[in-house]
């Protein structure tokens, strides 16, 4: 999936709670943005999510029934919609970025998806039973050997090696 109006690169990272997707993505966006590459993220958050305070202005905007309720400061601006969008939609109101970088969504199709999965957990393999397509690679603590008897000819990298090598495969490579 690209956004179309820019033909910027997206990625999908996935996987069970625990099992790395953040700091992976963390280490991720702080190599690219020091070789000057612009990143968008989107974190999918199925419990739900409120980044507003009760009794502060915008809350009691929002609480008036205000649709859009825009926070503004000199080092940040929040748009807050009182409205569900599609994962398209909001990757197509991203621009002036070089990649995306998305956590969840695992249910979203036609993006190249990366697993994340941890021995610890004994979860991440489930992602990667079902044939996907999107799926390009899994990113784990397990050993390449172990990797093979699962999924041969799915790409691995270890969780505990320097990001470069799926930096290179995820953005640098076509």
């Amino acid at each position: 999936m690209y956004n179309e109006s820019m033909k910027t690169k997206i990625v999908k990272f996935i996987g069970y709670s625990g099992s790395g997707k953040t700091t992976l993505i963390e280490k991720i966006v702080k190599k690219l943005n020091s070789d000057n590459v612009r990143v968008a993220t989107i974190k999918h958050d199925v419990h739900g999510l409120d980044i507003d305070k009760a009794g502060k202005d915008s809350y009691r905007y929002s609480e008036a029934g205000a649709k859009i309720s825009i926070v503004s400061s000199p080092e940040l601006t929040v748009y807050k919609y009182h409205n569900t969008f599609s994962l398209k939609d909001i990757v197509d109101k991203i621009n002036d970025v070089d990649l995306i970088i998305i956590e969840g969504y695992s249910s979203e199709d036609s993006i190249p998806t990366i697993v994340v999965g941890r021995k610890k957990t004994s979860k991440g393999f489930k992602y990667l039973d079902n044939d996907d397509k999107n799926i390009v690679a899994f990113v784990s603590d397990y050993t390449d050997e172990e990797i093979k008897n699962i999924s041969p000819n799915l790409r691995h990298f270890n969780i505990n090696d320097d990001v470069l090598d799926i930096i290179n495969f995820m953005y640098y490579k076509d």
